[in-house]
């Protein structure tokens, strides 16, 4: 039997999950909330450029 002839996880693998928890499952979805939150912290779309920022009024700059 051939690696691509296994069409289901080894035993061993399923009673580990049991005792342990689905540590990739888990580490999946740790993973994907920080590429989420890191690309929203770095999404510079919605930054405004400094001159409009300036004029809106109530607003206080030491450099302008």
């Amino acid at each position: 039997m051939s690696t691509g002839e296994i069409h289901e996880d080894p035993p061993i693998y399923g009673r580990l999950v049991q005792e342990r928890g689905d540590v990739l499952a888990e580490t999946r979805t740790v993973a994907e909330r920080a590429l989420r939150q890191a690309n929203e912290a770095l999404d510079f779309n919605s930054a405004r450029p400094a001159r409009q920022r300036s004029a809106e009024p109530g607003t206080f700059s030491a450099f302008g």
